[in-house]
């Protein structure tokens, strides 16, 4: 069937009025690949760095059924990117903890493939618990 052609009538494996939120990855530590990183704009206009971590299903807890068996995808998004003397602190930190390369001018693409240690906490979002980073170190 090519992309074009699907149908529009979808059939899951249970019924959707009894879905309910699953789990969330369970607080520790796990080592995230970077897949992505993206310059945007904060609701109060400042620049920060959007970065996607990728935590494989390899690493889940024995008991942790609610994981995707694809991995774990996570945005982090504490990487500011203003030319003040707290953000470039904060970036400085964030990059040593990546392996990523330091200087005057970077390259966010550069991030892409680099891996780091991951503090996985939890907060609720609209009435739904959901995974977090609390911090990112190296490994």
């Amino acid at each position: 069937m090519a992309e074009g052609d699907l149908s529009s009538v979808v059939e899951f494996s249970s019924n959707l009025k009894d879905a309910e939120a699953p789990a969330p990855l369970p607080a520790g530590e796990y080592v995230g690949d970077i897949r992505g990183a993206e310059v945007r704009m904060s609701q109060r206009d400042t620049r920060y760095c959007a970065v996607t971590f990728f935590i494989s299903p390899d690493q889940y807890p024995a008991d942790y059924t609610d994981g995707n068996p694809d991995g774990t995808v996570i945005i982090y998004r504490r990487v500011g990117m203003e030319d003040t003397p707290q953000s470039r602190y904060g970036t400085r930190r964030f990059l040593e903890a990546i392996g990523g390369p330091l200087g005057k001018k970077i390259d966010v693409n550069d991030w892409v493939g680099l891996t780091a240690a991951l503090e996985i906490g939890s907060e609720t979002y609209e009435g739904v618990e959901r995974a977090i980073i609390k911090r990112v170190r190296a490994e």
